[in-house]
Order: structure tokens, then C-alpha cells, then sequence
């Protein structure tokens, strides 16, 4: 199994990804299609950790037909169109909700869909999902050894950079500019998840508006007295 490091943006309000030594590769993998060095690609890391924010960002790029848990069977009846499969890209986001169901029906639609695409090399397939291959309880061997030979990419969770800026770009499209201090202040105390780092955001937003305050330290010093109220 191949295995990378890497790091998305979040769901923020621009496509903008932010590029640093933590995503550099990720940046180029979208950027280079299709030049890849493999037709299949599965991305895995936590809820909320960007996942769909680079899904959306290749479909845009590729082309792909997106299918996810919800939509699986009614975008790919049982009889499956070949030629519509051959000749598309396509995006299956949470995969592993679908398997880990272990419905073997959907099991071999999915390896059906894997060996449809492997007769055309210029068909591609992106699959994202929070656990990795080798994490699902895949009763199906065939598709688990499908899944273990694409390329897996780990998303792991953000460094201080990555949050700050996550943080930074939320706030600077709502026309709110922190100052150094105030993002310093704000590092020392974040929880190091894109989740977190997104919710203080649209706190910070919120309780400006409310309060029509600037943000200073002492506003940001009454916002983490709240949350920590909440926990």
C-alpha cells in the first residue's frame, strides 16, 4: 500500500488552498492531474478534516461524476452502463460507509465499477472515507486488495500554521483582520482540529457582529470564558 502525509484546506468560503511544507504534495496531486501515477486515489482522515473540500476541488478539474453513500444505488442501477463508466471520472465520497455496511450487493457493484474503469487508463477514481483500507472489515477480498493497491493518502490533523490560517481566511471574507497578537493568543488555547478551528471562526464573527466590538485580546479572552462555560 502507498501511503502520503499530507493536508487539505478546510471548507472555507473561497476554493483557495493553502500551500505549505504539510500540503505541498496534496497541492501538486490536484494541480498535476491527470498526470498521476495511479488511476485510483483513496483519501482518508477524521470528519470535517477537508475531505470533501478536495473532492470538490478535482471534480472541478476532472470532470467527475460524484456518488457518495447516499446516492451510490441511484446513480449506479444494477445494470451497470460500461461505456458510461469507462469514459467518466468519478468521485465516490465516504466510501467506507458503504462498505462497512458489508451488503454484498454493494460490495461487488463497487469492485465492478473498479474493474470497469481499469480497461480505460484514462478513467480516473477518487475515494475519500475516515478510515483507511486496511481499517474496514471488507468481507469482499477481491475489493479490499482493489482498494490497498490505489494510492492512499492520509489526511492527518492541522498544525498551528494550517489552523491559523484556516482561521485567518474564514475571517478575512467576512472583512475581519486579526492581529498577530490576537492570532498568538488564539494558538495557545485552539484545540488542533479543523473542526474547532472553524467553529471559533464563525464565534469570533458572530460575537463581533453582536457586539460590534473590535477584536482585541480582552474580546478574545470573554469568547474562550464562554466556550469553556460551555464545556
Amino acid at each position: 500500500m502507498k501511503q502520503n502525509i499530507l493536508k487539505f484546506n478546510f471548507e472555507l468560503k473561497s476554493k483557495e488552498f493553502f500551500v505549505n511544507d504539510k500540503n505541498y504534495f496534496a497541492y501538486n496531486l490536484v494541480k498535476n492531474w491527470p498526470n498521476w501515477n495511479n488511476q485510483f486515489v483513496y483519501i482518508y482522515g477524521l470528519e470535517k478534516c477537508g475531505k470533501t473540500s478536495i473532492t470538490e476541488i478535482w471534480k472541478d478539474k476532472s470532470e467527475a461524476r460524484y456518488l457518495n453513500s447516499k446516492n451510490f444505488d441511484q446513480k449506479l442501477p444494477d445494470a451497470l452502463d460500461i461505456l458510461h463508466i469507462q469514459n467518466n471520472n468519478w468521485i465516490i465520497d465516504d466510501i467506507d460507509k458503504l462498505i462497512i455496511k458489508n451488503d454484498i450487493s454493494i460490495l461487488k457493484k463497487i469492485l465492478n465499477v473498479i474493474n470497469i474503469m481499469k480497461d480505460n487508463p484514462n478513467s480516473y477514481l477518487l475515494m475519500t472515507g475516515k478510515l483507511s483500507p486496511r481499517q474496514m472489515n471488507c468481507e469482499l477480498k477481491d475489493l479490499s486488495s482493489r482498494l490497498l493497491g490505489s494510492l492512499v493518502v492520509e489526511i492527518k490533523d492541522p498544525d498551528e500554521e494550517l489552523l491559523s490560517l484556516i482561521i485567518q481566511k474564514y475571517l478575512k471574507d467576512r472583512n475581519i483582520i486579526l492581529k498577530d497578537k490576537c492570532l498568538s493568543y488564539i494558538s495557545d488555547r485552539i484545540e488542533r482540529t479543523y473542526d474547532y478551528a472553524l467553529r471559533l471562526a464563525k464565534k469570533i464573527d458572530l460575537m463581533s457582529l453582536e457586539s460590534k466590538s473590535n477584536i482585541s485580546i480582552y474580546f478574545l479572552k470573554s469568547l474562550f470564558e464562554k466556550i469553556n462555560r460551555n464545556i
